[in-house]
């Protein structure tokens, strides 16, 4: 019998008030007079249809019911009321987390209808949400792209497609989504995708544009002291703008944390760099000074450890000497060892930390400040520190025996 008007509105309602299973109990219903209705009996039904309804995964036979289907080819003719009903069964299967019978019913709803541009890029939008909960970023993408082809006015189509393409090679395609989307919405509501697009900018090598971007990031959120120091550097050792890199390192230790050593020491370190570059050694000394001091209490924490290390070795060695197997290898001597090993891991973070401080250019660096300042002493003793770290060493003695004859001399 022919579906009224009334009834196909029941599985709709059923489907708002979040009735999924009833839903789908009447969808199926209509399906099948409607498709014996078309047919006469049951050849023109979708192969499989009635099976998925017990069989809960029906992945083969999905993928068999697939390839038939392109075989005698896609499309059949358009049918809005059968297209309506797959597509709410889709959507009710969707609602349930059964996303292969989901798929099948979109598939089912596509043969049933002539794509409209600009009106079912919807339906490409849920099933590209489907493969999203599947974790199946490629056909996530390629539906995403065909509902952006149908409706490319739609800035969240953008929006997806450019988060989506952020982690793969096809970067510029990702920036042109992405800014596609920022331009849409004019300002954007999450500031970090101003950071995505930087970084997709860096990773192509357009520096400016990645200072662009999080210069806008930061008017947004501008106590991040981590992205104000990623400005800095940026500034500094890709674009050459000095003034905006000392700024940007400014700002950046007014909101790092305390305990950032490794950041603070490098912003003295890169500001050094340049006001040396600038030939102002009186302020270069100043902040080599105390890039040192950061350095230096990396080392007094290693030697603390050391000390540590050394005192509960001590006490292990006490124990085993003094008592039995038994003793040696009970609860006390297993915390004194856990707490050894702590230690010597941490000991070698910091050794680790220390070396990428560049401890030995740093120390020439001050030294040869000094010495165009005139305080020839104190760049003889800095020369002399970079001489233990192995750095430029030749060179150190050299400038030390000059040095101290110049002071020899007076003049």
């Amino acid at each position: 019998m022919p579906v009224s008007a009334q009834q196909d509105a029941d599985y709709r309602k059923l489907y708002e008030e979040k009735n999924y299973a009833k839903s789908l109990e009447v969808i199926n219903k209509k399906l099948s007079e409607l498709y014996d209705e078309e047919t006469g009996g049951t050849a023109g039904r979708p192969t499989g249809l009635d099976l998925l309804k017990t069989v809960e995964s029906g992945k083969k036979l999905l993928k068999e019911a697939y390839r038939n289907r392109r075989a005698s080819g896609f499309f059949i003719k358009d049918n809005e009321k059968l297209f309506t009903l797959h597509l709410y069964a889709a959507r009710c299967y969707y609602e349930e987390r059964k996303y292969p019978e989901s798929l099948n019913h979109y598939d089912q709803a596509l043969r049933y209808r002539s794509i409209r541009p600009g009106e079912d890029d919807t339906i490409f939008y849920e099933i590209a949400q489907v493969y999203k909960k599947q974790k199946r970023a490629k056909p996530y993408r390629r539906m995403m792209e065909q509902a952006y082809s149908l409706n490319t006015a739609e800035p969240k189509y953008s929006l997806e497609l450019g988060v989506s393409l952020a982690n793969t090679t096809a970067r510029k395609k990702a920036i042109f989504h992405l800014e596609r989307y920022i331009r849409a919405k004019g300002e954007v509501d999450d500031p970090k995708l101003y950071l995505m697009v930087g970084n997709l900018y860096e990773d192509i090598g357009r520096y400016l544009d990645t200072v662009d971007n999080y210069r806008k990031y930061l008017k947004a959120k501008p106590d991040d002291g981590y992205i104000h120091f990623a400005l800095g550097y940026l500034a500094y050792k890709r674009t050459g703008n000095f003034s905006l890199a000392d700024q940007s390192f400014g700002k950046a230790l007014e909101y790092l944390p305390e305990d950032d050593i490794l950041r603070r020491s490098r912003i003295n370190e890169y500001r050094g760099d340049m006001y040396m570059k600038d030939l102002d050694f009186d302020r270069a000394a100043e902040v080599y000074e105390k890039t040192v001091n950061y350095q230096e209490q990396i080392v007094a924490g290693i030697r603390q450890r050391i000390d540590e290390i050394k005192k509960i070795r001590g006490e292990i060695a006490k124990i085993k000497s003094s008592t039995g197997v038994r003793d040696y290898y009970g609860a006390d001597t297993f915390v004194k060892g856990e707490k050894k090993d702590k230690l010597e891991l941490e000991n070698r973070d910091k050794r680790y930390l220390f070396e990428k401080m560049n401890p030995g250019k740093v120390r020439w660096n001050l030294a040869v400040s000094h010495e165009r300042r005139g305080n020839l002493q104190k760049a003889i003793t800095f020369y002399r520190k970079a001489i233990t770290y192995s750095y430029k060493s030749n060179q150190a003695r050299e400038k030390i025996i000059k040095l101290q004859l110049k002071i020899n001399r007076g003049y």
